[in-house]
């Protein structure tokens, strides 16, 4: 397990290196001003978290506070540009247990661009030129996690909380939410920069890491 430049072999040295993290900090109003390191850190920690990025937008700063129900514990607070906070279990981001229904659903809505895209372009990676992969992916250049974070800094609408299934055990938006999907169908259709990539290419890209 990779986070930011360490390298974990187990959750649970994760686990433990993260728990001296914060013992060591402290309470904290900040930690983007106590340690810029230990900041950017716990960033790309939060991105492994499973209602990333959604859980993250708006996010300023981090702050380490006791615990409501066991004040000898400390617990990971994000403060929003509004000034409000909001927890997140750092806990989830290591064990990546719960499944992100939101965002299946928001890649189940996009499926019909993502094919449309497929069915109009050739088999040319655009990295490696190659033409002879034995698979290709339809990637999105500015990741498809920016295209979804945008999106929700400017939506003014309610996030669906509640989803039906798909096909393939996926997830998809419930008709009550046609206008939250048709508004986001458009977004993504403005802004996604699509292309062909062979899967050895698509695997090796970089995941998007927010950046405050």
């Amino acid at each position: 397990m990779d986070i930011a430049d360490k390298h974990f072999k187990t959750k649970k040295s994760a686990e433990e290196y993260v728990r001296d993290m914060i013992t060591k900090i402290g309470v904290c109003e900040s930690v983007k001003t106590h340690n810029r390191d230990n900041y950017n850190f716990l960033i790309d920690l939060f991105s492994r978290h499973p209602k990333y990025p959604e859980k993250i937008y708006n996010m300023t700063d981090i702050s380490i506070v006791p615990n409501k129900v066991t004040p000898r514990f400390l617990e990971l607070n994000l403060i929003r540009h509004d000034g409000t906070t909001d927890d997140i279990s750092w806990r989830n981001c290591i064990s990546g247990v719960e499944r992100n229904k939101f965002k299946c659903a928001m890649r189940v809505a996009i499926d019909e661009q993502i094919k449309l895209f497929r069915s109009t372009h050739n088999n040319e990676c655009a990295i490696c030129k190659t033409t002879s992969a034995d698979e290709y992916h339809v990637d999105h250049e500015n990741h498809f996690e920016e295209i979804l974070y945008n999106y929700l800094k400017t939506t003014t609408k309610d996030t669906p909380t509640i989803f039906q299934n798909a096909s393939n055990n996926m997830k998809m938006f419930m008709p009550d939410n046609k206008d939250y999907e048709d508004e986001w169908k458009l977004f993504h259709e403005a802004n996604a920069k699509l292309r062909m990539l062979c899967s050895t290419c698509n695997l090796k890209r970089p995941k998007w890491r927010h950046i405050v």
